[in-house]
């Protein structure tokens, strides 16, 4: 009798873990904040309060990102990043989840890079500004500008973009630019070259080198290359039977231990998410499972399916505890330097150094590690059984306030006036922008020109709640004839050797005189333009040295 009840319990405890409840979410469905320099903010969607944005923070859909003296970059899955300059604020619009890969991100002041080195499908990123709809059709490096008289102006270092407005839809190719007031276009593509011309260039292109600095991918699997990079800086790797290659963190003390230095974030979509305070945590505690053995220490076994933490749950006399999953599915347990992966009885060892145990009150600590009970205090606590499940509860709703950072309010800073996000409201858009032109003067527009605009003035489409539709007429497919010669801008050349796609090993300029982000054709008129405007977007002519190198905007 007492053996059939043994095994009833087993099979429960088994069950207990195997019967998760199917997620809604997918490896992208949740974009990363993966570098920051300076102040960084968050609102979460359905949120009115703010919170410091800190490296691996998950961000979800409908979640408001932005910078003030700081720069950010968001890694959105697949090879591809978003990059902001300082004042900057973007919404996450739409991640992918099931069924569904969609990207869509709407910026609202700032300048923006974006990487993208993958797209399994045109379209599938769309970009929108109050001015303008941004439809990538293939790779490549891409800045979006918005200037503070209400003009949103686009550069295509390399790759392919749609740009939609009121007036119909253009074609953005290597090398060109194009700029948009209130939906439309004040001059059509036109070429320019560039140099690293202003500090936020010069970032973007030192965090691309950086990222792809490792190339060869030697350990992860495909769905998570990219993070071979950070592994290789902060650790090492080494062959584990049966596991094959196992990575080891360097530099974690002798009481460090999985989901310990760090917190717990309540997100709806996943629910309570580990948040690691290790700059490489994010790849190693949302995939994969956690051993330890002797001579090793604790090493990390790379999966490829995301979730929120890889944690086994104890609930019970006001405490919450969790210990991190073996890759058998059962909670690891280390005791007398021995650890058990299929450690399967009915209650879990005080003792096991994998174990993490809270005061309930304690869920949302800012660092777990500094209010874990010793194991003393653990072992007073008597029976623990640890189950899949997490804590059924979510944070309740605190008072607003608008959160600090380094001491300092959040601000959206603005060269004509200092705006305050007030408690409860989300700004959707920064007073000091100002109207742009109910028209275009069709006079002052070339008649070659004119031809080059999609659309007459006279077209008008309607704008949908995220921005203006794309054409369904322009397609990569649709233009298969058009081969884009070699652009001359230096990022450009920067971005096709950084990312495998240029045979070239030095950047040199192909010319005695280059253009900073200069134009080769005039652009349209428009009486909302002023001076300050021009000499920002439009980049000034520079000579190069006879030795051929690209002299530097100082």
């Amino acid at each position: 009798m007492k053996k059939i009840a043994g095994v009833i319990t087993i099979l429960l405890f088994f069950l207990s873990f195997a019967n998760a409840q199917e997620p809604k979410y997918t490896n992208n469905s949740f974009a990363r904040l993966s570098y920051i320099t300076g102040n960084t903010y968050i609102q979460r969607a359905a949120d009115l309060e703010y919170e410091e944005g800190i490296v691996n923070m998950p961000i979800t859909e409908g979640d408001r990102l932005g910078t003030t003296d700081g720069r950010a970059e968001i890694f959105i899955g697949k090879g591809n990043y978003v990059r902001l300059d300082h004042n900057t604020k973007i919404d996450f619009l739409n991640l992918p989840k099931k069924g569904d890969d969609l990207i869509q991100i709407q910026i609202w002041s700032g300048n923006v890079y974006f990487s993208i080195n993958s797209l399994e499908k045109e379209k599938d990123i769309e970009i929108h500004t109050p001015d303008v709809s941004v439809y990538v059709l293939d790779t490549g490096l891409y800045r979006i500008d918005m200037r503070e008289n209400a003009e949103t102006e686009i550069f295509v270092f390399n790759g392919l973009v749609e740009t939609a407005g009121e007036t119909g839809s253009a074609l953005i190719k290597d090398g060109q630019r194009l700029e948009a007031i209130e939906g439309r276009f004040t001059s059509r593509p036109t070429k320019f070259m560039a140099v690293i011309d202003d500090s936020f260039d010069r970032w973007n292109e030192h965090r691309d080198s950086q990222i792809r600095k490792h190339l060869a991918k030697q350990y992860l699997p495909e769905e998570l290359e990219d993070f071979e990079y950070e592994l290789a800086e902060y650790g090492d790797w080494t062959y584990v039977s049966p596991y094959g290659n196992v990575w080891v963190p360097g530099g974690v003390g002798v009481d460090w231990r999985p989901y310990y230095n760090g917190r717990w974030l309540w997100i709806p979509l996943s629910g309570w998410t580990w948040l690691p305070y290790e700059p490489w945590g994010w790849a190693t505690f949302h995939y994969g499972r956690w051993h330890w053995s002797i001579g090793v220490g604790w090493h990390w076994i790379p999966t490829t399916i995301w979730g929120p933490g890889w944690v086994g749950w104890y609930s019970g006399y006001g405490y919450y505890g969790w210990a991190p999953m073996s890759y058998w599915g059962y909670p690891g347990v280390i005791i007398n330097n021995m650890y058990y992966g299929r450690y399967s009885r009915s209650y879990y060892p005080y003792n096991s150094r994998a174990l993490t145990v809270i005061h309930k009150n304690q869920l949302r600590a800012r660092n777990v590690s500094k209010v874990a009970l010793s194991q003393d205090s653990v072992k007073k606590l008597g029976k623990i059984s640890l189950s899949k499940k997490a804590p059924a509860i979510r944070p309740s709703k605190g008072s607003i306030s608008v959160q600090k950072l380094d001491g300092k309010k959040v601000f959206l800073h603005s060269k004509d006036s200092t705006v305050k996000y007030e408690p409860g409201k989300r700004v959707t858009r920064t007073s000091s922008r100002k109207p742009g032109p109910a028209s275009v003067d069709s006079k002052s527009i070339k008649k070659d020109t004119a031809r080059n605009i999609k659309a007459t003035q006279e077209r008008k489409i309607i704008k949908k709640r995220t921005g203006y539709p794309s054409s369904p007429s322009i397609s990569v497919r649709n233009y298969s004839k058009i081969k884009t010669k070699k652009s001359s801008s230096t990022l450009s050349r920067i971005y096709n050797y950084i990312s495998g796609k240029s045979s070239s090993k030095y950047i040199k300029s192909s010319s005695s005189q280059s253009s900073s982000r200069g134009t080769t054709s005039k652009k349209i008129k428009s009486s909302s333009q002023s001076k300050s405007s021009r000499s920002t977007s439009s980049r000034t002519s520079s000579r190069s040295s006879s030795s051929g190198k690209v002299k530097k905007k100082k």
